[in-house]
């Protein structure tokens, strides 16, 4: 008899997307225990012992909830907060029982014998935007050609060679604090070779990418073997180069992903060992899908709600099943 009968959704307290997720899951029927990391050690209590069979017998349990890690089924991860430690610690001390912590009940949940959605060690590896492009290519996905560079005569070169405009963007998603106010986030920008300051450009790698015609772009949410995408129009000039940019400008179609585009997605993930992925592409004039990028946490909640894409109850059925398949 099978007793992994749980789904844990590991996220922070106030979620919109785990709140979507954890009421798909009651509907279909799923047994859902929901815990946040952050509330380790203060809240949230740990007792595990090795069992004969080479797992983890034990509890984590709050005043809310407990869950048994033997019955643990399936993990829905999604951004849950950083340890919150006790008052009154040294810098040292916080910094040791922060690291303690995270090998310790990271440790934990790492090593259960269930499905991931998605692990973060691996959606860790597949942030690194090179890695992507160079996967992509090998599962038959179009990409922009690009440039990694830090030398600012080599956008001359590459400009030329593409012979049109070109786009830089940001290899990753970080968004930062000036001052202690929230900066603008950087988008991908058109850049002229000729305005580039090769001192600047020299300070740190620069993603370049050849500036592709757009019929239009579309988000393409991969949950297990399912594409579920949705076509994003821009009626603005910043959202024509980034929509993310000008929301206020976009409007949103749920569309059908060609058969070819939808291997290679399973291709990508199967290879990266993900059970969910959220793709950026643009749709050329002439109907060819690129894709720009994978985001392995990437958000959703906001096109279920503008096309009704069943994206929710997608994840609920992976959670439940257990199985990528």
């Amino acid at each position: 008899m099978n007793t992994k009968d749980t789904i844990l959704v590991l996220t922070s307290a106030d979620d919109p997307t785990a709140d979507a997720v954890a009421a798909a899951l009651a509907h279909a029927g799923g047994k859902v225990v929901r815990l946040d990391t952050g509330d380790f050690p203060m809240e949230l209590r740990l007792s595990a012992t090795t069992t004969a069979e080479g797992g983890w017998a034990g509890m984590l349990s709050t005043a809310a909830d407990t869950l048994d890690l033997e019955r643990v089924r399936s993990v829905f991860y999604w951004r849950p907060t950083s340890f919150r430690l006790p008052a009154g610690m040294s810098p040292a001390d916080e910094v040791f029982a922060a690291v303690e912590a995270r090998h310790g009940l990271g440790g934990l949940l790492a090593s259960l014998d269930a499905l991931w959605v998605n692990d973060p060690v691996k959606s860790a590896a597949a942030e690194y935007k090179p890695l992507q492009l160079t996967l992509a290519a090998r599962c038959g996905l179009p990409v922009p050609r690009t440039l990694l560079s830090n030398v600012a005569a080599d956008v001359a070169a590459f400009a030329k060679r593409v012979g049109g405009q070109v786009v830089c963007k940001p290899l990753s998603s970080l968004v930062f604090t000036e001052d202690g106010h929230q900066a603008t986030k950087p988008y991908t920008t058109i850049i002229d070779p000729a305005d580039i300051s090769a001192e600047a450009f020299a300070a740190t790698a620069h993603l370049v990418q050849e500036y592709l015609p757009k019929a239009f772009e579309a988000r393409v949410t991969v949950v297990g073997a399912l594409p579920i995408a949705v076509a994003i129009r821009s009626r603005s000039q910043a959202g024509q180069v980034d929509w993310r940019a000008d929301y206020d400008s976009l409007t949103y179609e749920h569309i059908d992903v060609p058969e070819s585009v939808a291997t290679g997605l399973r291709r990508f993930l199967e290879r990266l060992g993900l059970s969910y992925g959220a793709f950026d592409f643009v749709i050329t004039p002439e109907g060819r899908w690129v894709m720009l990028e994978c985001n392995p946490a990437g958000q959703w909640l906001w096109l279920e709600h503008e096309t009704g894409a069943p994206i929710a109850a997608a994840l609920a059925d992976l959670l439940v099943k257990g199985t990528r398949a």
